[in-house]
């Protein structure tokens, strides 16, 4: 309020003040409680109604927009808005109350370039990932300045209030909700996985069963990963390529390159390509990549089976050989695609009502693409077949108990595979 009133404290530095006046923007959750609720009654405190000239408000009766007599000026927008509604803004100071979606926060941010506006951002950590990963762990006291404060700092409540609260809390809520730690958490699919998963990048025995699973789209690069289960029952996600803007032709070069003489025993690939493109003459990614040595049977692509195999593979459980308690499923370091996609992999959720509904039941399409490629694999339900390093020329059938397409594999040490059936 010092900003569009023009009204400041003695202590205020004199560097950071406004000699003019100021156009702002406030952001909240949605109308009827962040704004209703929070914001309203955040202003009918701190502003003095003599200092405003209009309001106006819009069809629901909320208050958006506010004049001042000094000629500033400000606005109240909301997460359920669309991101267009954020576009074509110019101003000096903008208030996001609660953590905003990304779009909605740079759509907002363009508009105080031009007059080198600043920012603020008051919220519990609760959700928005990219948050921590642009703002927080960004900040450097200059450019970005962040101030986290604990709930037993606040000197307005009661000891016996807050304990009281605390004893309704899980052990994550009270990371953000008490300390004001970021719990993108709690929105977060795998919760199970953390620094126990990741490993320096393991070895790879010729012995071990490997697996490769691939995620194609047209507007985003091109995930392969490749996973591989020894003979002591343990599973490794040991490598994987993020490639865009290349052919088919050159995909299968460059999965070619990076394997070396590690082929895998079997390939999966989303069924939704292996499909017929009509409108480009019968194009069928699947059936490209055969004709590049890339043979892939269409994965299952049930949405709960390997989601939950995969919670259980990432879970540390005693191993007798280890002594310890150990997870059965660790990702390499040399895979930080994989790595930054467990970390950030979320439910989806409402914007409207979300106290009146059941949680979604499906991800956010954001940052799934080796998610998905690893659900491929565990919906197989892979496990460990010791190679028969005699060739003899004949053929086995690959069938994992929960996939419905066999792969027929030459029987040469598993490494070389024909068309699937």
């Amino acid at each position: 309020m010092f900003h569009v009133t023009g009204v400041y404290p003695k202590w205020y530095p004199e560097d950071q003040r406004y000699d003019r006046s100021v156009i702002g923007r406030i952001v909240a959750q949605d109308f009827q409680k962040g704004v209703g609720e929070v914001i309203l009654k955040f202003l009918d405190e701190w502003l003095d109604p003599s200092l405003v000239v209009k309001k106006t408000k819009n069809p629901m009766g909320v208050p958006i927009k506010w004049e001042l007599k000094n000629g500033s000026s400000f606005d109240i927008l909301t997460y359920e808005q669309s991101t267009e509604s954020f576009e074509g803004w110019k101003g000096d100071i903008v208030w996001f109350d609660e953590p905003p979606p990304r779009d909605k926060y740079i759509a907002t941010l363009r508009g105080l370039v031009d007059r080198q506006g600043r920012c603020w951002l008051t919220l519990t950590p609760l959700k928005q990932a990219w948050i921590y990963d642009d703002i927080y762990t960004a900040a450097d006291g200059d450019n970005i300045f962040v101030v986290t404060v604990d709930m037993m700092d606040n000197p307005h409540l009661s000891k016996k209030a807050i304990e009281k609260f605390v004893r309704n809390l899980t052990e994550e809520e009270k990371e953000a909700r008490l300390h004001g730690k970021f719990m993108h958490l709690s929105g977060l699919i795998y919760k199970e996985f953390g620094e126990h998963n990741i490993v320096e990048a393991p070895t790879v025995d010729k012995s071990w069963t490997r697996y490769f699973a691939i995620d194609l789209h047209d507007r985003t690069p091109a995930a392969c990963m490749w996973f591989a289960i020894d003979n002591q029952g343990n599973h490794w996600v040991y490598d994987e390529l993020w490639l865009g803007d290349v052919s088919l032709p050159e995909l299968a070069e460059a999965i070619h390159a990076q394997e070396g003489d590690l082929k895998p025993l079997v390939r999966f690939i989303d069924p939704a390509m292996d499909k017929n493109n009509e409108l480009a003459g019968g194009f069928n990614p699947r059936k490209e990549l055969m004709k590049h040595g890339i043979f892939c049977q269409r994965a299952n692509n049930d949405p709960y089976y390997g989601k939950s195999r995969i919670r259980q593979a990432l879970r540390p459980q005693y191993s007798t050989l280890y002594k310890r308690a150990v997870p059965e499923l660790r990702i390499s370091r040399w895979c930080p695609k994989t790595i930054y996609e467990f970390q950030h992999y979320m439910w989806d959720e409402y914007v409207r009502d979300k106290s009146e509904r059941d949680p979604k039941q499906n991800p956010k399409k954001l940052n799934d693409h080796f998610m998905d490629c690893l659900r491929y694999i565990y919906n197989a339900n892979p496990i460990y077949r010791a190679p028969d390093n005699e060739s003899t020329g004949k053929t086995v059938e690959y069938k994992g108990e929960y996939t419905k397409y066999p792969v027929t594999v030459e029987k040469s040490g598993y490494h070389s595979l024909v068309e699937g059936k």
